[in-house]
This record gives C-alpha cells, structure tokens and sequence, in this order.
C-alpha cells in the first residue's frame, strides 16, 4: 500500500471515528456549502537530469491535487454543485548549451452537476450517502519561455465526473466527506504536458462550512 493510500484510508479512518450523534438539526433543505477537497492518489515526481547538453528539472503532479466547490440544497436529497479543481501540474526547467527554457502546464476542470442523496432514511441523520454527476469544460493550459520566445496557449474539452460519497455532518456548520469518482473527457486537440487526455479516477476528502437558514 502506497502512502498516499495509507494517508488516504487513515484520514477516512478518523471522519467514520467522529462520534455521530451530534446534537442539532441536520436537515439541509434550503441551506449551502462552500467544501475544499484534497485528493490524495496521484502520481508526482520531482527530478533533476544532468547530462552532457545541459542541466534539466522536472516538477510534476498528476491525478486529482484540489479543488474549491460550492453547494446548495434545493431539497433534502437533491444538492446542485458548481466546482473548480486542479486535475494536472507541470512544471520543467532546463538549461543548455543553446540556452534556458521553462515550460508549465496545467489542468482545469469548471463542473456543474448534481448530488442525490440516498436512501430516505439517512434524512436528518448525520451520515448521508449520495452519488454524484457533474458535467463541464476541462481547460487546458501551456505556456513556454525561452531566450528567444515566449508562448502561452489554452484549448478546452468537454468533461464529466460520475461518482458517489458520504457526507458527515458535524453539527450545524461543518460537514466531512469521502468521495469516489472518475473524470471522463475528451482529447485535446494537442497534448498539454505530455498528455491529451486525462481520463482516470480520483479519491478525495473534503472539509465544509455550511451556512443559510432550514427552508422546510
């Protein structure tokens, strides 16, 4: 087991320790959230190459790294998401005999969906269980410095994250999560980074502040 993965089923480990019966209302009717996620199974690599041509270093992170989203209950089992996150970084430096050069990529997925909790039961519990869709662009971004140039460009694909998770609801203001999904998109028309499509799964946790008053 890697020790992202332990870090990951540890963390886990302490939300489903937080004792449950916590006193107060949990109904979520009417009320919002805004939740930082942090995902913790992704691959990165940190590396410095020297070699007859020159010095090259290398900075990258692949896989879920964050995000900030923002939730609002229409009803007590049907929340609309919008979110923005990090799916993809690199960075590289590299100096030669013909110069120095940087190079940066990122990737940005802007989702809008819908969060379905079930079953029935759980409303006004402080376990929730849902499952989650949500559909969106997928921006793409390179930039390029050298002595001679510089380049910057951005391109979008379209996206969709399908997944489902637990919510703890700690009190009235703060909510802990776990979450499980995967992130489907199409190419980009030419590689950002190393790559044209960034399709693959992403576990995460995410930390609540909830706010607004029980519309019920």
């Amino acid at each position: 087991m890697t020790k992202s993965m332990l870090t990951f089923v540890s963390l886990l480990c302490f939300i489903l320790s937080v004792p449950m019966a916590v006193a107060g209302d949990h109904s979520l009717k009417g009320r919002s959230s805004i939740e930082l996620n942090i995902g913790f199974w992704h691959e990165s690599k940190v590396g410095n190459e020297i070699s007859t041509a020159g010095n090259v270093s290398t900075a990258k992170s692949s896989g879920f790294i964050g995000g900030l989203s923002y939730g609002h209950w229409f009803q007590e089992g049907l929340s609309v998401n919008a979110s923005i996150g990090l799916l993809s970084g690199e960075a590289t430096s590299s100096v030669t005999l013909s110069g120095a050069s940087q190079r940066a990529s990122s990737v940005i997925p802007i989702l809008l969906g819908v969060r379905y909790y079930l079953p029935e039961s759980s409303f006004g519990t402080p376990v929730r269980p849902f499952l989650a869709a949500a559909v969106g662009p997928f921006l793409g971004v390179e930039s390029k410095n050298d002595f001679f140039s510089q380049e910057s460009r951005s391109e979008t694909a379209l996206g969709a994250r399908l997944g489902g998770g637990i919510d703890f609801l700690l009190g009235q203001t703060i909510k802990l999560g776990a979450t499980v999904g995967y992130n489907l998109m199409t190419d980009f028309s030419s590689p950002v980074g190393a790559r044209k499509n960034f399709s693959g799964p992403e576990f995460t946790i995410g930390f609540g502040i909830m706010f607004g008053g029980s519309d019920q």
